[in-house]
């Protein structure tokens, strides 16, 4: 089981990946356990994922503040920002974030971000 986090404020965005994920899973057999949290303040410096999706434009932290955070206790799993702040993707590479998924976004641009994930 593959354990996924999903940093995100606007319920519909977790809601659109939370269906992504339930879609790809029922396709492949593979099973997840998915966390969804609004913010990334007070996150759970311990808890550790095998994948993180995370908006770049949140409320009181952005992700990518987050981001950086992240990375000082955890340099290899991988990061998945779900944004529509296309402007913003060079930035991703200072947080060797995997890839960028733009919103709103169609499932193949989904599949394609998760299988590269799933090799990683």
């Amino acid at each position: 089981m593959y354990h996924i986090l999903i940093l995100e404020d606007e319920p519909e965005a977790a809601a659109a990946l939370q269906a992504a994920i339930d879609r790809f899973a029922g396709e492949t057999g593979e099973r997840f356990d998915v966390t969804w949290l609004r913010s990334p303040i007070g996150m759970d410096e311990h808890q550790r994922y095998d994948l993180i999706f995370m908006d770049i434009d949140m409320p009181g932290m952005t992700g990518m503040e987050a981001a950086e955070e992240l990375r000082e206790r955890d340099r290899t799993t991988p990061l998945i920002f779900v944004t529509n702040l296309a402007a913003y993707a060079v930035h991703g590479y200072a947080v060797d974030a995997l890839d960028f998924i733009v919103k709103p976004f169609t499932y193949g641009d989904f599949v394609l971000r998760m299988r590269r994930a799933m090799q990683a």
